[in-house]
């Protein structure tokens, strides 16, 4: 599967922090109707389409948060560790 593939994705909901800039930096995201706060953004990109996030969450867990900023819609998935992601880059 694709790191695209829209079925490794589930939509959410998202807080983000009141800026100049809409959406410019999430603060909270819902997983199975449970408010997860993102202790802290390591990684953000843009690609055509989708801002995206990578959050250590206050969990523990990495997720990864996208924002498509066409139509206003958020997904999330759970991430594999921060130090193994870049191992992969």
């Amino acid at each position: 599967m694709s790191e695209t593939d829209p079925k490794l994705w589930n939509r959410t909901a998202v807080r983000c922090l009141a800026s100049s800039r809409a959406n410019e930096r999430p603060i909270s995201f819902l997983v199975d109707d449970r408010e997860i706060k993102v202790r802290n953004i390591l990684k953000s990109w843009r690609e055509p389409d989708y801002l995206y996030f990578k959050t250590e969450a206050e969990d523990g867990r990495v997720y990864d948060i996208r924002h498509h900023e066409y139509e206003d819609t958020w997904q999330v998935r759970e991430s594999v560790s921060y130090t193994d992601s870049l191992s992969n880059m």
